[in-house]
């Protein structure tokens, strides 16, 4: 097992034991994993919609087809659907929990992200949202040293340049880059006011910002 990959590893199951700790859902607990997909056998661990073990109390959405499918047929008893995390398909607290594991970095640029946030306060009572720390000095999307330390966005730039393929196994010249906007703690603690953000570290500082917050 590669260094990445236990990291990533280690940090999925320690996002998922303080979720289950700090929301302590039981049986009746109603939660919407957003950006829901399924995961590979090695990294089901770190995962809700394969840990969670009241799946008839679960709720799914994911803008793509093809990871709803894959829910719906593995899980038919989870309500999975098609969606946008700017725009919800549900009233107002339909949930106990809104859950969201590394989502709001991809879904566009600050205005989006508020959005988002906006969307997950809305429909539930409490939320458990994770994203990668935009100070850490290692791009994890690009495997890239020292790059979010640059101004702006100044760590894409970078990426169109070179960057990691997690397709191909190896480094690429010119290939563009993913769509991601990296978010500061505070910017997290103003599109989630009230929230608590929660500093997570597998090395030698926090890789991981988790923001807590509900009734």
């Amino acid at each position: 097992m590669g260094l990445f990959t236990r990291f990533s590893k280690i940090s999925r199951q320690r996002k998922m034991a303080l979720f289950y700790e700090q929301m302590s859902p039981h049986e009746h607990t109603t939660v919407l994993d957003v950006g829901a997909q399924m995961a590979p056998d090695d990294r089901a661990d770190g995962q809700l919609i394969n840990s969670y073990p009241w799946k008839a109390n679960l709720s799914t959405v994911n803008i793509l087809e093809e990871h709803t499918q894959a829910i719906q047929k593995r899980f038919p008893e989870v309500d999975a659907r098609i969606g946008d995390a700017r725009c919800l398909p549900w009233p107002d607290k339909s949930f106990d929990v809104v859950y969201s594991n590394a989502v709001i970095e991809h879904v566009g640029n600050l205005e989006d992200q508020r959005k988002m946030a906006s969307e997950v306060m809305r429909v539930g009572r409490r939320w458990f949202i994770t994203t990668p720390n935009r100070w850490y000095p290692f791009e994890f999307h690009l495997r890239l040293p020292f790059v979010t330390w640059l101004p702006g966005e100044g760590y894409l730039t970078c990426g169109r340049i070179v960057r990691y393929s997690h397709v191909r196994g190896k480094y690429v010249f010119g290939r563009g880059c993913p769509g991601f906007r990296l978010m500061t703690a505070r910017e997290l603690r103003e599109c989630f006011p009230g929230s608590r953000i929660v500093p997570m570290r597998v090395t030698f500082m926090a890789e991981t910002l988790v923001v807590i917050g509900g009734d």
